[in-house]
C-alpha cells in the first residue's frame, strides 16, 4: 500500500483521463443504446466516483496533506469498484473474442482491461484498510444487481432498440441475458451465477480490508 497522496493524485490522473476518453467513445461508437451496456455504465460510475475522489486528493495536496491513505468516499466507491471489476472479468471469460482483431483495439482494451485493472489497483494501493462494515458488500451487489430489472425494463419499454455488438440483431446487450435464446430458466440460472459471484468479489474485497488494517474510529471516514 502507498500512503503518499501526490502518487496517489497521479494514479488517478491517469486513471481518470483514460476514463474520460472512454466516454467520448461510448457515446461515438454506441450511440442510442450506450446506456444499455453493464460495461459502460460500469466506466461512467468510474469516471465520477473517482472524479470525486481525484478532487479531494487534489484539495489535500494543494493543502500540503500528502501523507495517509484515501480515506473518501470509501463505502460507496466500492460500488464502482465491484462494477467495473465484474466488467473485465465477464467479458474477459465470456465475451472476448481473442481471435478477432477488434478484441486489441486501443478504445476496447481501455473500457475491459485498463480501466478494470486500474481501478481495482486503486483500491488495493491508495485506499485506508480497516474502514469497511460487513453489510458494505451486499449493499454494493444489490445497488449493481439493479441493472438487471433496469435492462429488461428499458427493453420492455424501447421495443424496438437493438444490439449487434456481441451477437446479430438481439433485443438484449448479452447473451446470457437473451431470454429469447435462453428462456426465462436460463436467463434466470445466469442471473443466479453473476449475482453468486458479485456477492463473491464483494466479500473478497472486504475481506482484503479487515486483513491488515487497523478499524477506523467513524468519525476519521470523509463522508462529504
Amino acid at each position: 500500500m502507498i500512503d503518499n497522496k501526490i502518487i496517489s493524485l497521479i494514479y488517478k490522473t491517469i486513471l481518470i483521463t483514460i476514463s474520460l476518453i472512454s466516454l467520448f467513445f461510448m457515446a461515438y461508437y454506441y450511440k442510442s443504446t450506450t446506456l444499455g451496456y453493464f460495461t459502460n455504465l460500469s466506466n461512467i460510475c468510474v469516471f465520477f466516483m473517482l472524479g470525486y475522489v481525484w478532487i479531494k486528493t487534489l484539495k489535500d495536496v494543494i493543502d500540503n496533506k500528502t501523507s495517509g491513505y484515501n480515506t473518501y468516499l470509501l463505502k460507496y466507491k466500492g460500488i464502482a469498484t465491484l462494477c467495473i471489476c465484474v466488467t473485465g472479468i465477464i467479458y474477459m471469460l465470456f465475451l472476448a473474442d481473442y481471435s478477432k482483431k477488434a478484441t486489441y483495439y486501443p478504445y476496447n482494451l481501455m473500457i475491459h482491461y485498463i480501466v478494470p485493472i486500474m481501478t481495482v489497483l486503486d483500491f488495493f494501493l491508495f485506499d485506508k484498510r480497516g474502514s469497511l462494515k460487513a453489510w458494505y458488500p451486499m449493499m454494493w451487489v444489490v445497488v449493481v444487481a439493479m441493472y438487471l430489472p433496469y435492462i429488461f425494463i428499458r427493453q420492455y419499454i424501447l421495443k424496438g432498440t437493438r444490439f449487434a455488438y456481441f451477437s446479430e440483431d438481439s433485443r438484449f446487450p448479452y447473451f446470457f441475458l437473451d431470454i429469447d435464446e435462453l428462456g426465462y430458466l436460463g436467463v434466470g440460472l445466469w442471473i443466479v451465477g453473476i449475482i453468486a459471484v458479485f456477492t463473491l468479489i464483494s466479500y473478497l474485497f472486504y475481506l482484503w480490508d479487515h486483513s491488515g488494517g487497523d478499524d477506523l474510529d467513524e468519525n476519521t471516514i470523509h463522508r462529504s
